[in-house]
């Protein structure tokens, strides 16, 4: 149903080494679809015309603005519990206080990417030689709080970045695309970085996902009214059937 990028992208497929006996992801999941992060990937329908290749009721679970300790901690639990893995898009500033949470966030399997170093209002705003230096600096925090980490933990981070805001430009896409990076935006959201309340958030995130039958879902992991809810939203699309599959990268 969903648009493919071409050779740009790869089946999903199933991954090995995540149990969960008795749940009902335990035998379909984790899955993974690949992301080429050369070649100009860009995906995600809010900001762009396709998606990743996923099928009929499958969400890949996203996470922006961390690590934020606590809450993001809670995340993880939540996640294991359903054997969930996502993509965690990191802000480089929040990396800095608080690099063991990187490291959990990788230990547990789960995909890192990049959401600049200080999450400016818009990175397109920015002189073109700021723009890029949030960039560079929030992957550099990230491989510093990976440093201690296994090998297998540190390739967790991918070569994947969102967009402050989702907010972009064709100029910030082109630069992006020259430096070997995937552009992971979104097609779903709940709208938790605003103060909606946790029934509201559960609401959205469930009605827009089932309206459009899956599609990359972003939440906020600071966001603890976010939090209170997260395990209903797994559960709810669970009871009406969806798959959850993590983006990893292809190349």
């Amino acid at each position: 149903m969903l648009a493919l990028i071409g050779a740009m992208m790869l089946a999903a497929a199933p991954v090995a080494g995540m149990a969960c006996p008795g749940h009902p992801q335990s035998a379909a999941s984790p899955r993974q679809t690949a992301v080429r992060a050369f070649g100009g990937t860009r995906i995600g329908t809010i900001s762009y015309a396709t998606t990743a290749p996923l099928a009929d009721r499958e969400v890949a679970l996203t996470f922006d603005d961390g690590p934020d300790g606590e809450h993001t901690r809670q995340v993880l639990e939540i996640l294991q519990r359903h054997c969930i893995r996502a993509t965690f898009f990191l802000v480089g500033q929040e990396v800095r206080e608080d690099p063991d949470t990187v490291r959990a966030i990788a230990a547990a399997g789960h995909t890192l990417g990049a959401h600049s170093q200080t999450h400016p209002d818009s990175l397109p705003a920015l002189p073109a030689e700021i723009a890029r230096k949030e960039v560079t600096d929030s992957f550099a925090e990230i491989r510093t709080a990976l440093a201690p980490a296994s090998a297998d933990d540190q390739r967790r981070l991918q070569r994947f970045f969102r967009y402050p805001s989702l907010i972009h430009s064709p100029e910030m896409d082109a630069w992006l695309a020259e430096q070997g990076y995937a552009v992971i935006s979104a097609d779903l959201d709940a709208d938790d970085w605003d103060s909606l309340g946790p029934e509201e958030i559960l609401a959205r995130a469930v009605l827009r996902t089932d309206a459009r039958r899956g599609g990359i879902l972003l939440l906020h992991d600071f966001n603890p009214d976010m939090v209170a809810v997260l395990d209903r939203i797994l559960v709810a699309l669970e009871n009406r059937g969806y798959r959850f599959v993590q983006l990893v990268q292809a190349d």
